[in-house]
């Protein structure tokens, strides 16, 4: 249950108290704040789960970086900000990897045999991004506009005032360095998996 807000000048002698390593201090500032966070967040993200991942995480930030808290003016707004901040990065990237799961269960077909666990699809993904990151720059980028933004050749080409030809020959490169590369890890986790079994 939240306690009444603080003074600012009850909240300095917190926040100097945590600065300090006083752990008492944070406890004391997440039963003050730690539900007004809580519903601030879940109002963005609309998931309990996340939300209480996010708060979890601000006050985990505000004990990491307690040193620094002397800066800040008011501690209420902060947190908001860095909850706030924290929630439009974990959308952000959740969005993308919805995006990335759609477009090769479209697409591509990466399995191997049929259907494949949740972990498993996680562990293609993984590689998938790893063989991504060794792709040349220009071939990255144009796959990555692909990809995550769903724009079209004709769409990729106005943005980097490519030709059409170009941008085909790029994607097509891509995918051939994600086939090799997915091929040839996969292959070496089988291998792994059998000579652990043996």
């Amino acid at each position: 249950m939240n306690q009444p807000v603080m003074s600012r000048q009850q909240e300095k002698a917190l926040l100097l108290e945590i600065k300090q390593g006083n752990a008492y201090a944070l406890e004391s500032l997440m039963m003050r704040y730690e539900e007004r966070v809580f519903q601030f967040i879940l109002r963005l993200v609309n998931s309990r789960e996340l939300a209480e991942e996010i708060t979890q995480d601000v006050f985990v930030k505000i004990w990491e970086g307690r040193e620094h808290l002397g800066k800040i003016d008011s501690i209420g707004a902060w947190m908001y900000t860095l909850g706030k901040n924290k929630a439009i990065n974990l959308l952000k990237e959740l969005t993308a990897r919805a995006a990335r799961e759609e477009y090769y269960a479209k697409d591509r077909d990466w399995s191997i045999g049929g259907e494949i666990e949740s972990e498993e699809k996680g562990d293609i993904f993984s590689l998938v991004d790893e063989a991504v990151a060794q792709m040349p720059e220009k071939c990255q980028q144009i796959f990555i506009l692909k990809r995550d933004e769903g724009l079209s050749n004709e769409e990729i080409a106005d943005r980097y005032n490519l030709s059409i030809h170009t941008v085909k020959n790029q994607l097509k490169k891509s995918y051939a360095i994600l086939r090799k590369s997915i091929v040839e890890q996969t292959l070496l986790l089988i291998l792994y998996s059998f000579l652990s079994n043996r």
